[in-house]
């Protein structure tokens, strides 16, 4: 609300402001002129009005319609008269600011004015917009009475040039005044002594001609012109705010002097007061519309040097930016010279000949700097740009700038700068060729050379990369820069996943076949290892070989492990209906998983690497793998993983063995599921069933471990572990262990 209303009291205090302005400028015309308003040579006003709404907004219009209100009242004009004639003013002010914002592209700002903007400020605002008052008042003036109808055109003709007078001579005094106001616009000029010296001389020579009374001899010479030198003066020196002024004094004094019977447009019309105001308006036309005209187009010269200005420094900062230098080499120039110099004092390059110190070779500053030399220290010269060429690349360079000058053919060629401090940079050069002139430009692409390296580099490193990790853990390890050859060691979970019977099963088919199956079969469980964030180490023949917690850490490595272990049999489970549903053989397979600490990292040399893991870790995982076979086990895990992930899985404990290879015995689980899935009464009762087989088996009671494992046998006929126990205890019962024997048993197989 508090918005709204100082909103509303700007606009009626503009609004106000308008209509005193534009009643005062009406009282001054026609109280120094001593004529009716109506008859005015330069009616102010006009101008006000078509200015004050180009500058604040059509809004403004109630102002411009107040002011001519008051001065028809002041002028004795009938109440109910005057309400109607004022909205003729007000009427020409809106078509002039609608009709000139449509045309004018760069808004209403005078320092952006060019040509056509003048154009159409004179056509539509000077030419056409008064027509609209001139037309309104002569109407309404006639259906008044105030005008015969003889009298008409002349009256409107009369209104038009008044209007169209005060609109060329005072809108764009006020449009450059309210934009110096703005934008803090300065004049254009050396010293605030020559604006003074310029319009006080122009004031007081048009004082002096125009001001002359028609007997006196001064007013019978054709001196009207001579404000005109310090027209165009104002014009070149003092901008369009300057000028704008001295116009309007011109006129204003031309004006005043004519209307009051002296100068020269009185005695050239013989006393004819209104022959001699034509003449003034047309000198006073003339006099503005080449003022505008001239600093308009000095203006434009001015903005034109100063964009060319800015140019030619962004030029100059985006050469150094870019590091970029150019040479210029005219041939027109001194070329008997340069010839002499090829035939005489050259320097002698492998075959090549080079101009040693050629005065029609210019080089940019960027250049110098590009070549290790102080900027204008040493004269520009072949020879001299040679000594910054690599040893291996001056004949090359030397012959191509021989080409270019004696067949004239481009070329664009890279070669090494080595500056004298030893440092050596890699460029670009290419060179165009002219009627009478070559050119060339020289670009430093040392750090684009090496970032195309390192580019490629990474290419080939997120290839590999992508062969053993997700996209995403690629993308990561990238962003780490942890991509170099070596390795470390860390604490991770390896993942073996092995076909069981795949020599029967490569007897069955065709190579071609045994490729296919594979590849679909490897297909399937790699999109299960990355989709849980593991890393594939290798292919080994049919297995798999996956690593979860290298390259990337991963605190949870063992639980995704196990995890991924589980979706791989639900995969394989999937891959096996799709392989039935075809007529195609179905597979089976064993994994094995071990947590403990290994070798892992980048292996290999720079341009072949690949991921893996090494340590007797991972030769502990195949041998678990080996064993799912001998238990009849889908997924075994070592004891250590399951310390890592015991709280999510259901498992049972296996066995107590030492593999081949090994002396020291470990523990091993068969995992049964997650812990998100119970378990069903029948699956408890028989994992509870087989631990108490395993406690009396430990403790040598092998009679009834072997009874306990018989009766979990008749549940469950299939389990294969269960039966190896039964024989086990019957063997240790015919041949008891030592005294020492911890439980243990000894894997013979791989």
């Amino acid at each position: 609300m508090a918005n709204e209303h100082q909103w509303h009291t700007s606009y009626w205090v503009r609004v106000s402001c308008l209509a005193v302005c534009f009643f005062f400028a009406a009282q001054l015309s026609t109280t120094a002129l001593n004529i009716q308003a109506a008859a005015s040579p330069l009616w102010p006003p006009a101008g006000i009005a078509l200015a004050a709404l180009l500058v604040y907004g059509q809004k403004l219009w109630v102002g411009v319609a107040l002011g001519a209100l008051w001065a028809s009242l002041a002028d004795q004009v009938p109440w109910w008269q005057s309400l109607v004639l004022c909205f003729g003013s007000a009427l020409q002010a809106l078509v002039g600011s609608y009709v000139l914002r449509r045309r004018w592209e760069r808004s209403l700002q005078l320092y952006d004015w060019q040509l056509d903007d003048l154009l159409t400020f004179v056509g539509l605002g000077v030419l056409l917009t008064p027509i609209v008052n001139a037309v309104y008042s002569t109407s309404l003036g006639y259906g008044f009475g105030f005008i015969e109808g003889q009298n008409l055109v002349q009256n409107a003709i009369v209104i038009w040039l008044g209007d169209g007078m005060g609109i060329l001579v005072l809108t764009p005094l006020l449009l450059a005044i309210a934009a110096g106001w703005r934008h803090a616009i300065t004049l254009r000029i050396g010293s605030k002594w020559e604006l003074g010296l310029c319009l006080g001389m122009l004031v007081a020579i048009s004082t002096m001609v125009f001001g002359a009374q028609t007997d006196s001899a001064i007013a019978k010479y054709p001196l009207e012109y001579l404000p005109f030198p310090f027209v165009v003066w104002s014009a070149l020196r003092l901008g369009l705010r300057g000028t704008t002024l001295a116009s309007f004094l011109v006129s204003v004094i031309a004006v005043i002097g004519a209307v009051h019977r002296g100068g020269p447009f009185i005695t050239k019309a013989d006393g004819n007061l209104g022959e001699a105001i034509l003449l003034l308006q047309t000198y006073a036309a003339v006099i503005s519309i080449t003022a505008l005209v001239l600093s308009v187009v000095v203006t434009e010269r001015q903005q034109s040097l100063a964009k060319l200005a800015r140019s030619e420094a962004s030029l100059a900062n985006a050469q150094r930016i870019a590091q970029l230098g150019n040479w210029d080499w005219s041939i027109g120039l001194n070329q008997k010279l340069i010839d002499k110099t090829i035939n005489t004092a050259t320097t002698k390059t492998g075959e090549n000949n080079l101009v040693p110190n050629n005065k029609a070779l210019a080089w940019s500053n960027e250049l110098y700097t590009l070549l290790g030399y102080p900027v204008g220290a040493v004269p520009p010269s072949q020879s001299l740009f040679l000594e910054r060429v690599h040893p291996d690349d001056q004949r090359r360079v030397g012959l191509a700038w021989n080409v270019a000058r004696t067949h004239h053919k481009p070329y664009r060629l890279d070669y090494r700068l080595t500056l004298p401090n030893g440092t050596e940079r890699i460029v670009n050069e290419q060179v165009h060729i002219e009627p009478d002139r070559i050119t060339g430009t020289v670009q430093d692409i040392t750090e684009r050379k090496r970032a195309e390296a390192a580019l490629r580099e990474t290419e080939a490193v997120r290839a590999t990369m992508y062969r053993y990790l997700s996209q995403e853990l690629a993308e990561q390890l990238l962003d780490s820069k942890n991509t170099k050859l070596g390795g470390a060691r860390q604490f991770v979970s390896i993942l073996f996943a092995d076909i069981r019977s795949y020599t029967s099963l490569t007897e069955q088919l065709s190579p071609e076949e045994i490729v296919t199956l594979l590849n679909r079969y490897f297909e399937a469980m790699v999109d299960v290892i990355f989709e849980h964030r593991g890393t594939l180490d290798k292919f080994i023949g049919d297995a798999i070989m996956a690593v979860f917690g290298s390259p990337i850490p991963q605190e949870d490595h063992a639980q995704r492990a196990v995890i991924t272990a589980i979706g791989m049999q639900q995969q394989l489970d999937h891959f096996n209906q799709q392989q039935q549903s075809q007529g195609r053989p179905t597979l089976q397979i064993g994994i094995g998983i071990n947590s403990d600490d290994v070798i892992t990292g980048n292996i290999g040399s720079s341009k072949r690497m690949e991921f893996t893991a090494i340590g007797d870790g991972v030769n502990l995982t195949s041998r678990i793998e080996s064993a799912t076979k001998f238990y009849g086990c889908s997924i075994i895990i070592s004891e250590n993983t399951y310390a890592l992930c015991k709280d999510t899985i259901w498992v049972r404990e296996l066995d107590y063995v030492c593999v081949r290879g090994k002396r020291q015995p470990v523990y091993l689980y068969e995992v049964l599921g997650l812990r998100s899935h119970p378990l069903t009464p029948t699956q408890q009762e028989q994992i509870d069933l087989y631990a108490k087989g395993r406690t009396l088996y430990q403790q040598r009671q092998f009679d009834l471990a072997a009874k306990t494992f018989s009766q979990l046998l008749r549940h469950n006929p299939d389990d294969q572990a269960t039966r190896l126990y039964v024989k086990r205890c019957q063997q240790l019962q015919q041949e008891p262990p030592s005294s020492d024997w911890d439980g243990s048993w000894q894997l013979q197989e791989k």
